[in-house]
């Protein structure tokens, strides 16, 4: 009985799930060689490594970046710019250009690809007078939008990044614009195109250039005829300045991970910094849906209250179904420690009651929104509120570019974007951020908004592909998964199945060696009575005679003494 009893006990431990002591170290073992630097993870905000990340340097031509994200998110990219003799002419000698003269008329659009592939100074100034007036209006416009994405450590004096005392920024500022402006599909579009050519410019006369003046990307790490090309790279920028050094800003999707590299003050070496970023994130982290994982939050009592609400009945709640979160590979899902707030941000949709926050560790690696069951968005779509990032698109890793359908937000930002930008060979690749093998992932880019990006913001404000509605495949972002069993119930559930299981098997068993035990004994019994009727005797009579035999032995018994036994020496003489 005793082995029995162990040997269920031992299989009713290893059935049930135990909880691991403690969570793999995050990894580490990337160096790199710039004095500023960090590899994050777009979706989450997830910081994978960072050098001096909250350091401030200066920054050089990424300061373009966000200079682009502001202009597109307040003008119609065929609205005309004028080209001032101060915009041309106030900048720094030898300093990039895309040979605009002074009188030149562009659009908008235009000015966008001399800005972020030829990193035209002068296309900067431009762009920076006709949206605020003056460049220094719109500086003050871009702190404002910095500050609103959480950097913290920055200041923007010009728009162009030339050299200035009061115009620094930080690894993780610069990592938290790019989160931002890769949402926008129209950013993508141009920062991720190889060539365009620039119409209409005095120096580029038409007879000369019949199809525009010709200008190419900077950013190498999406050339394919390049040594420095990496593969899943999409977008960025890049800069330099005497006193900047090298800085580069590098955008990578492979599989369910957009990571964002960033190098500042690099000496010659940030494309391989970069690539010793990219490769350790790659390498070292996943990201896994929490709908698919998450078994803590599920229905609620009627006596508990949920940010101020009393259920009148059992309440049906629901996980944002696009929310992930990002740890590292020889990580599981319970590694991750859920932080329950029920102060939500302005990208929460309308039907989230709560949001759960995880931390991995110090480090915090995603969040997801709890939802009531079956509530619309604010337009009763499922969509977040905040309609400005909506189903963003990035391209191809060989240079195609994303597609998504849609119009403006009523902030002037773009919210589903135009056809992405035309691939090497003409075409439009009719998807979204690219899978590793070059081809289109139809999924969204990161989020990114005006909430502090270093919280660990989720994706939750995207459509997913297939369109709207709140059906699975119809792109709603709310679409999400019930749960019914929270995990530490589900543990205390399985230990009582399990003792109950052991508890049955040892009842059977003590109830089957009874049940043989009584068999046998009335065996013997009926074996007796045959044996007593075949001498001439009755049950009765045989019963009378034992009791008189016990009676006339008990009064009279002694028990025998002991015997003392000598022990004989094998070998003694007889």
């Amino acid at each position: 009985m005793k082995r029995l009893f162990a040997l269920c006990l031992a299989f009713a431990l290893c059935a049930v799930p135990m909880t691991a002591w403690a969570a793999p170290a995050w990894p580490s073992g990337v160096t790199i060689q710039a004095d500023g630097g960090i590899v994050m993870e777009a979706g989450t905000g997830t910081v994978l490594y960072g050098k001096n990340m909250d350091h401030p340097y200066y920054p050089a031509s990424i300061t373009k970046i966000l200079t682009a994200l502001i202009v597109i998110e307040s003008c119609d990219l065929n609205e005309i710019v004028t080209f001032s003799h101060d915009a041309v002419y106030n900048v720094e000698e030898d300093s990039s250009s895309a040979g605009i003269d002074e009188g030149d008329q562009l659009t908008v659009r235009d000015c966008l690809y001399a800005l972020l592939l030829a990193s035209a100074n002068e296309s900067a100034n431009a762009l920076a007078e006709h949206v605020s007036g003056t460049r220094e209006a719109f500086a003050d416009l871009m702190n404002q939008r910095a500050a609103s994405l959480g950097c913290t450590g920055s200041h923007f004096a010009n728009p162009s990044g030339l050299n200035d005392e009061n115009h620094y920024t930080t690894a993780h500022d610069m990592a938290r614009i790019a989160q931002a402006a890769i949402q926008n599909p129209t950013f993508v579009e141009i920062c991720s195109s190889r060539t365009y050519r620039l119409p209409n410019m005095k120096r580029a006369p038409v007879e000369k250039y019949p199809d525009g003046f010709p200008i190419a990307n900077h950013h190498k790490m999406w050339n394919r005829n390049d040594a420095a090309y990496y593969n899943g790279a999409f977008c960025g920028k890049t800069g330099y300045t005497s006193l900047a050094g090298n800085t580069l800003v590098t955008c990578a999707k492979r599989g369910d991970m957009t990571l964002i590299a960033v190098v500042l003050n690099g000496h010659l070496t940030h494309y391989t910094d970069t690539k010793a970023m990219l490769d350790f994130g790659f390498g070292n982290f996943q990201s896994l849906k929490i709908s698919e994982f998450e078994t803590t939050y599920t229905s609620l009592d009627n006596d508990m209250t949920i940010a101020g609400m009393t259920a009148k009945d059992t309440i049906s709640l629901d996980l944002d179904e696009d929310s992930r979160i990002v740890i590292p590979k020889s990580a599981g899902f319970s590694d991750a420690v859920p932080h329950l707030s029920y102060t939500l941000d302005r990208n929460a949709p309308s039907n989230a009651i709560a949001q759960v926050n995880y931390t991995y560790g110090d480090q915090p690696v995603g969040r997801s929104y709890l939802l009531l069951g079956g509530v619309g968005g604010a337009d009763g779509s499922g969509q977040a509120a905040d309609s400005s990032n909506a189903n963003n698109a990035g391209p191809a890793s060989d240079g195609s570019n994303g597609s998504n359908s849609g119009g403006q937000a009523a902030d002037g930002s773009n919210g589903n974007g135009s056809n992405g930008g035309p691939a090497p060979d003409g075409s439009n690749a009719n998807n979204a951020i690219p899978s590793p093998d070059g081809s289109n992932a139809n999924s969204a880019s990161p989020a990114s908004d005006g909430s502090n990006a270093d919280s660990g913001s989720g994706a939750s404000g995207l459509i997913p592909p297939g369109g709207g509605g709140g059906k699975p495949g119809g792109g709603s972002p709310n679409t999400a998964t019930s749960f019914k069993i929270p995990s530490n119930l589900a543990a205390v559930l399985g230990i009582a199945a399990s003792l109950a299981v052991i508890t049955a098997i040892i009842v059977a068993v003590k109830l089957y060696v009874r049940r043989r035990q009584e068999a046998m004994a009335l065996q013997r019994r009926q074996r007796r009575i045959q044996r007593l009727e075949d001498i001439g005797y009755s049950t009765a009579e045989f019963e009378r005679i034992m009791e008189q035999y016990r009676s006339s032995t008990t009064s009279s018994y002694t028990p025998p003494g002991k015997r003392s036994r000598r022990k004989r020496f094998p070998f003694r003489r007889s």
